[in-house]
């Protein structure tokens, strides 16, 4: 096994060290949505600028070693998650994706090049959801039922696409104003209840969970923020959105718990930082979420639609 593959004992570890945390959110419901968005280090959008697609052959794949240590996590705890897979990887590194389905997990379609959806034509835009959506039901026989927008930058035309191309649901909408990229619908909702919006097209929406308090919708659905927030914070963050929502939908990416991975060049001090913010904790983190919400029930998206 790899030095850096997971050890049961390293993840047990997580549940003894924080007890007064389990306590805090012990009789929440659930269920609780994981979802993972399947991309490497290179690809995030703040590194556009340094790692163009047309880099991107040149630079080191390192998702297959960190996607394989979350799946032994996932199997740690008997969880089941959804991952959102970018087609250009897809493409180059197919075991991982059959990988992926043979342990249990839903596989849905993250779009081909991480393209914001509002920069692309119509056109460019069908074909990058065509694309992916394809190239996934060509490895895995299975039909692709969800997509998430890079960047969350959902917006109607996307929704319209989402039912030209046959999928059923989306999880692109993030209602925090904290960050410009992610995008806005313009009153496609009909129909909300359990966690779940509905688009007039019947295109069903799976958001992104964030904490309202007051007047304030604060980001706790994942990614940087779990790694900024304290755990014993995020903790009670979610706990309040399970009470108040029911239900928590949950992404991080493999590259946060890489911490030894390239460090980047030429993208600015603060996308450097906030790329970088805690990787080193974030395996430990993702323990500790895990077993602290053992009680609750953590379901894919697929799932998730089968609720009533």
């Amino acid at each position: 096994m790899h030095k850096d593959r997971v050890k049961s004992e390293d993840i047990s570890l997580a549940s003894e060290r924080e007890d007064p945390v389990a306590r805090l959110v012990r009789n929440t419901p659930g269920p609780i949505v994981v979802t993972i968005d399947l991309e490497d280090w290179f690809q995030v959008e703040n590194a556009r600028s340094a790692y163009p697609v047309a880099t991107w052959d040149s630079c080191e794949l390192r998702v297959s070693l960190y996607t394989r240590i979350l799946l032994d996590i996932f199997d740690y705890y008997n969880i089941r998650c959804t991952f959102f897979v970018l087609g250009w990887l897809a493409e180059r590194r197919k075991s991982v994706v059959r990988e992926i389905q043979a342990r249990g997990h839903e596989l849905a379609s993250h779009g081909y090049g991480h393209q914001l959806t509002y920069d692309l034509s119509r056109e460019k835009l069908r074909e990058d959801l065509y694309r992916s959506k394809g190239l996934l039901e060509d490895i895995t026989g299975n039909r692709v039922l969800g997509y998430r927008a890079p960047s969350f930058s959902i917006t109607d035309r996307v929704l319209e696409t989402l039912r030209e191309l046959d999928y059923v649901y989306d999880s692109s909408y993030n209602n925090t104003a904290v960050n410009k990229r992610y995008g806005k619908i313009e009153s496609q909702w009909h129909k909300s209840s359990l966690g779940r919006m509905m688009a007039r097209n019947g295109i069903i929406e799976l958001p992104v969970s964030n904490l309202s308090i007051d007047r304030f919708t604060l980001p706790w659905g994942g990614g940087g923020y779990f790694r900024f927030w304290p755990f014993f914070l995020f903790a009670w963050g979610v706990k309040r959105i399970l009470s108040t929502q029911g239900s928590y939908l949950f992404y991080f990416h493999p590259w946060e718990i890489d911490s030894v991975q390239p460090k980047m060049k030429n993208i600015g001090i603060m996308k450097r930082f906030r790329h970088r913010l805690n990787l080193v904790s974030t395996f430990h983190r993702i323990n500790l979420l895990l077993s602290t919400f053992k009680h609750c029930r953590f379901i894919p998206c697929a799932s998730f639609l089968e609720q009533r």
